[in-house]
């Protein structure tokens, strides 16, 4: 148990006294002759409890109460014999040296509690954010643990579209005024920290300590104790910059954890896709391609990332087919060049693959890169077959019963008529001519496309 301020002094002189009447009572019944250890415990006592200052004191009053009570003459303070003179000065030298020396010891054992207390606080805290899930978990486990702990509000702000968001806050609701969100943006640019009892705006009623890891500012934590108070403690304030440390981290691993979640589905969708894919940075280096892609140039995966798409160190030809043709594009996007077009015996079949080079940006419009894709038209190629053989079919279906037809016609009209019949043999004849043009066309469209 420690004591604080004005007690301290108090007990000090409590326990003093205290000493001084143990002595006087061991000295009437055993008639004991070193009472200064009787006075040495009492100032080891106040040097545990209270601190130096007031062992000091404890060291003045026993000393008085020493000198007052216990050597001749008695009652005062006067000191006739040189060796009681010689043995105040024993107790006194031997006194302030107990006394700081317990005063180390209650500052080396004050010290390994408040290391005893941050570590099981990292500990908790540690276990706390490993078991998030994601963000919606972690930032309300960072602002309940930090209120609980520093019994303050506390809220989680992160980057947004629009600058520094609330993101979580403890109690819940808790939120960050307009006048304060501007010295958290501050905080998150400069990664200082700023509000009260810091160095920077310590008028604020807000203390805003930066999240950062070695990367840079992922965000920032803000505290509003109850209590008014000028600065956060030593310790507390080695705790809260540990605490700000980790929920940075855990806050960066999970942010990287979801990019790399995004990454895993962006390459799974590119890779069950039929089309070939290959994505080049702006400096025209590889840095995905799918497997169809792979197949298609007849080169390994491993070994084409990284490098510049015109350097892959293969000659077949549809890799230079399309190397050319990407050229082309880089060198002039606003032309429409050539369609390039490849065959390929793929998964049992001949599939066709079409070039479709697209660039992409940055959020920013800064170039990023080049799409290239190769089209799967394997199902347009097998529609325009059969399409064409339908109309070969259908034409030459329709040019046997369509001659048929103007034979009869012809004999028809060898025949004497009557004026009606033969009007109805002219209508007759018109439609013919009719389907045997459609059927010419018919034919030229499947010689055409043949």
């Amino acid at each position: 148990m420690h004591v604080t301020s004005a007690r301290a002094y108090l007990l000090a002189v409590l326990l003093s006294g205290a000493a001084g009447l143990v002595a006087s009572i061991l000295h009437h019944l055993v008639a004991l002759q070193d009472l200064a250890m009787v006075f040495l415990t009492g100032v080891f006592a106040t040097a545990v409890l209270g601190g130096l200052g007031p062992s000091i004191v404890a060291v003045v009053v026993s000393l008085f109460l020493y000198d007052f009570f216990f050597i001749p003459p008695v009652y005062t303070f006067t000191i006739t014999n040189p060796q009681d003179v010689f043995s105040l000065l024993v107790f006194l030298i031997v006194a302030v040296l107990t006394s700081n020396l317990a005063t180390r010891i209650r500052t080396q054992a004050e010290s390994a509690r408040q290391r005893e207390a941050r570590t099981a606080a990292l500990y908790a805290f540690s276990r706390q954010v490993a078991a998030a899930a994601g963000m919606d978990d972690l930032g309300p486990i960072v602002a309940r643990h930090v209120a609980e702990e520093f019994q303050c509000q506390a809220v989680v702000l992160l980057p947004g579209s629009g600058g520094l968001v609330a993101r979580a806050g403890h109690p819940p609701g808790t939120e960050l005024p307009e006048t304060d969100l501007a010295a958290a943006t501050w905080v998150w640019q400069h990664n200082q920290a700023a509000g009260r009892g810091s160095d920077t705006l310590p008028g604020g009623a807000w203390l805003l300590e930066p999240l950062a890891t070695a990367r840079g500012v992922v965000g920032v934590l803000a505290l509003r104790a109850e209590a008014p108070a000028a600065a956060l403690p030593f310790g507390q304030r080695q705790l809260l910059e540990a605490l700000a440390r980790q929920a940075a981290i855990a806050i960066e691993r999970t942010q990287v954890d979801a990019v790399l979640q995004e990454k895993a589905k962006t390459e799974a969708v590119m890779e069950a896709i039929e089309d070939g894919l290959i994505v080049l940075n702006p400096a025209g280096a590889v840095v995905h391609v799918n497997e169809v892609a792979c197949t298609i140039l007849a080169v390994d995966r491993a070994a084409v990332l990284g490098r510049p798409f015109a350097q892959l160190g293969t000659a077949h030809p549809h890799y230079l087919r399309l190397r050319a043709a990407i050229r082309e594009f880089l060198a002039h996007p606003e032309r429409e060049g050539d369609r390039v077009e490849i065959e390929l015996f793929l998964r049992g079949r001949d599939h066709h693959y079409v070039l479709r080079p697209t660039p992409f940006r940055a959020r920013d419009g800064s170039p990023a890169g080049l799409i290239v894709a190769l089209q799967d038209v394997t199902h347009l190629r097998d529609q325009e077959r059969r399409r064409e053989a339908l109309v070969a079919t259908l034409s030459h279906e329709l040019r046997t019963p369509i001659t048929s037809l103007g034979m009869a016609v012809e004999r028809l009209e060898r025949n004497s008529l009557d004026v009606e019949q033969q009007h109805l043999l002219g209508t007759v004849r018109e439609d013919v001519a009719q389907l045997q043009d459609l059927a010419q066309r018919l034919l030229d469209l499947a010689r055409s496309g043949a």
